[in-house]
């Protein structure tokens, strides 16, 4: 019984490792990006993701930031100001 039950599991590997091999254009999508493929950004201040598209952009210490609002715009600047 253990036999079978041990000869299943691995015929079931198997077949997903072929399977996942043999499946044409499934990959992973990277982290940044919506399912409609725009790219999202992180707001550093609090942490929310929003679409590149919708952020406001703001370049401090030579680094491009993008935030979810001026709110955590003037936030950020206020803890960051050196």
């Amino acid at each position: 019984m253990i036999k079978l039950i041990l000869l299943i599991l691995c015929g079931f590997i198997f077949y997903s490792m072929i399977s996942g091999l043999l499946r044409p254009g499934k990959s992973k999508r990277s982290q940044n990006q919506q399912n409609d493929g725009e790219v999202m950004v992180e707001d550093p201040q609090c942490g929310t993701y929003i679409p590149l598209s919708e952020a406001i952009k703001a370049n401090i210490h030579g680094r491009q930031h993008y935030f979810c609002s001026k709110k955590c715009l003037k936030e950020y600047k206020k803890v960051h100001e050196k």
